[in-house]
């Protein structure tokens, strides 16, 4: 989540602004549905704290430090290194993928990204160091994000970023880039195999939309909602692409990447929170399904303009057009009882992760009109959150209440209507 200068109550300081928007795009290959682990591979997106910090990464070191004040340990030089078989394969197969997307895209790469292939413990060490880099840099930024990330239920009372990331990018991660270093990281079991290479597709995909168009948007930090479709369009833009790819292998291929999917191990990934989960992967979905959608009116030149000119919310991108009013209502930021560490909009899509296991229904998050939420720590040091939440119409707003019931309970949360808005107040 990222949030915009707080109104009303004790203004947050700037420097506790977190999220610019975009760490980092990881490919993995769970999705939760229903409590089913389906055996195709869709993605993951991580995008709490910005990772300016780590512009210029050298090929064998990690981006950062373990959050202390002291340099990066070296990765070593033979936990990401390929042989040299492998090296030549990978290379001609970054060649053929990257001739796939240009054909594709109808534009040409402006330089050719490298691709590092590494072992599951180097991709999570990385991705870990950046993560606890980013933490000691911003400390009041961090504090805001875990506020919120506890005070939504993602995360446990005594979970931190580092308890939930080391189980998410163990158990599911197979690829990542960095927007402002333009590292590109592929898990390997020593191999170049199917799924690997459909994980450089779509990591190449990222490069690719990184150099015409720009990945790095520290503006999104005034809007998580505005900041999820933008992930969607950028997901869904891998996804669409990555999937033109797979539909180009043979039959025997596709049932091998299939094969090699259904027997991935994601480890302890879901001993995570549910919501949590469908909140990062919802993005390739509907990004997909929307993209598709958009291309079939326009054209492919559809995912240049959606990764140019994202949409403004996630409404845009979960409905159908013409099925709801796009229109973004202006909520004022409730006022609170204690200090606020960040204000923003949760959007619908939020909406959808929290309640899709606890008895919401698609009826329940359609026809969001705005919102505006506002985490703060209450003056018993309690991390809370209120939530003011606007619908189009009486009826949504009637759904809504019904649908998020049961999250309200689980969480022992309390949630009421005032007025043509619904009220969601929980502290932990």
């Amino acid at each position: 989540m990222s949030e915009r200068p707080n109104s009303g109550a004790e203004p947050a300081a700037a420097e506790a602004e977190v999220s610019p928007f975009s760490l980092w795009f990881l490919r993995g290959v769970l999705v939760a549905a229903a409590a089913v682990v389906l055996a195709f591979a869709v993605q993951a997106v991580v995008s709490l704290l910005d990772d300016d910090e780590a512009a210029e990464l050298p090929a064998t070191t990690t981006p950062t430090a373990l959050g202390l004040d002291e340099a990066a340990d070296s990765v070593e030089a033979g936990a990401s290194e390929t042989s040299t078989d492998e090296q030549t394969d990978l290379d001609a197969f970054v060649d053929e993928a990257i001739a796939f997307i240009e054909e594709t895209r109808r534009r040409n790469f402006l330089d050719r990204p490298d691709v590092e292939l590494v072992d599951v413990d180097t991709m999570t060490r990385i991705v870990l160091d950046d993560l606890e880099s980013e933490l000691a840099a911003d400390p009041e930024g961090s504090a805001a994000s875990l506020a919120f990330a506890r005070s939504v239920g993602f995360f446990g009372p005594d979970d931190g970023f580092l308890d939930v990331y080391e189980v998410f990018v163990s158990g599911g991660v197979l690829g990542v880039y960095f927007p402002s270093s333009d590292r590109l990281l592929v898990r390997s079991n020593g191999e170049l195999t199917l799924l690997a290479k459909a994980t450089v597709v779509h990591e190449l995909v990222h490069a690719f939309d990184d150099q015409h168009f720009g990945l790095d948007r520290p503006e999104l930090s005034t809007d998580g909602d505005a900041a999820w479709a933008f992930t969607a369009a950028v997901e869904g833009s891998a996804t669409v692409i990555e999937d033109l790819w797979r539909d180009s292998l043979s039959a025997a291929d596709q049932a091998e990447l299939a094969a090699e999917e259904a027997v991935f191990e994601v480890g302890d990934i879901f001993s995570l929170d549910f919501g949590f989960l469908l909140y990062q992967t919802a993005v390739y979905d509907y990004g997909n399904t929307w993209l598709n959608g958009r291309i079939a009116e326009e054209g492919i030149s559809a995912v240049d303009d959606a990764v140019a000119n994202p949409a403004v919310s996630s409404e845009a991108v979960i409905e159908l057009p013409g099925t709801v009013d796009p229109a973004i209502i202006d909520v004022s930021f409730p006022d609170v009882d204690g200090e606020v560490l960040w204000q923003g909009s949760g959007g619908q899509a939020l909406i959808e992760a929290i309640t899709f296991a606890v008895g919401g229904t698609p009826d329940t998050a359609s026809g969001w009109g705005g919102d505006a939420l506002s985490v703060y720590r209450d003056p018993g040091g309690r991390e809370c959150l209120r939530w003011d939440i606007v619908m189009d119409t009486p009826r949504d707003l009637d759904e809504l209440d019904e649908g998020i019931a049961g999250w309200v309970a689980e969480a022992a949360a309390d949630g009421k209507i005032i007025g043509d808005l619904l009220r969601i107040d929980r502290c932990v």
